[in-house]
């Protein structure tokens, strides 16, 4: 395990896992703080800032996650876990309460609904997205670092899908903040275990690939059809397609 620090497992460990921290909640968590010194968005912001959401997370799924895990474990076992991770995420959406929000408004349930649907699927793969960090810190200094660059830079538009119902539901700058944050949470515990343990190359694919189908089954349940329900025009679409933009130019950037 990790003689990434250079400082003896123990050091190199706490700074894995401090940098776990910095990726997961202060990632997600800064997306919740643009969302909320954004104010109140209005329909046309908010299906953009869901459209940006789904386009970086198809994006990091596409052409990070997913050519990772073919070159470890392969196109079928790769393909599976992806199966697996969608299939996983349906279950939570499936087995959420549908009816206990305060409200009786459609459009304000809707939100609250997105919310959780986003925040739960998030929080599902952000775990093994820390195992993948956490493993890849293991294997090598350079991968662990782009890995965790990454992560860090997808979690800013995780943070805002999920920010970005809140801030319509008129939720406060704090409770904003603090719900985005908490959603990168499970990637801290992921990252600990994947420092913790030898994870094999095996292990490590099926994280990543596990991670990539929450991530699209979540933004075709509910970030693309939230976004073009919410659309005044076209800023859902365009969204998505500056989302992709970014995310692909991020993964040019940083060597994939």
């Amino acid at each position: 395990m990790g003689q990434a620090g250079g400082g003896g497992p123990d050091t190199s460990f706490i700074r894995v896992v401090a940098l776990s921290i910095v990726v997961g909640v202060v990632g997600t968590g800064t997306g919740g703080i643009i969302v909320s010194l954004w104010g109140s968005p209005g329909r046309k912001v908010l299906a953009l800032f869901m459209g940006v959401s789904a386009g970086v997370m198809i994006s990091m799924a596409t052409f990070d996650l997913m050519p990772e895990a073919f070159a470890e474990a392969g196109t079928y076992l790769s393909l599976a876990a992806l199966l697996a991770g969608a299939l996983a995420t349906m279950a939570v959406d499936l087995f959420l309460p549908h009816s206990h929000h305060l409200t009786s408004d459609r459009e304000s349930s809707r939100f609250a609904r997105t919310a959780v649907v986003v925040a739960a699927g998030i929080g599902m793969h952000d775990l093994p997205e820390g195992l993948a960090v956490g493993a890849s810190f293991g294997a090598a200094l350079s991968l662990g670092l782009r890995i965790a660059t990454l992560m860090f830079l997808h979690n800013v538009p995780e943070g805002m899908a999920v920010a970005a119902p809140l801030a319509a539901m008129r939720k406060s700058r704090r409770d904003i903040i603090l719900v985005s944050a908490c959603t990168g949470l499970p990637s801290v515990l992921g990252t600990a275990i994947g420092s913790a343990i030898s994870v094999s190359p095996l292990i490590l694919a099926f994280s990543l690939a596990f991670s990539a189908g929450a991530m699209l089954f979540v933004t075709f349940d509910e970030l693309i059809p939230g976004a073009q329900e919410l659309a005044e025009g076209h800023a859902g679409t365009l969204g998505a397609v500056a989302g992709m933009i970014a995310g692909i130019s991020l993964s040019r950037l940083l060597g994939r």
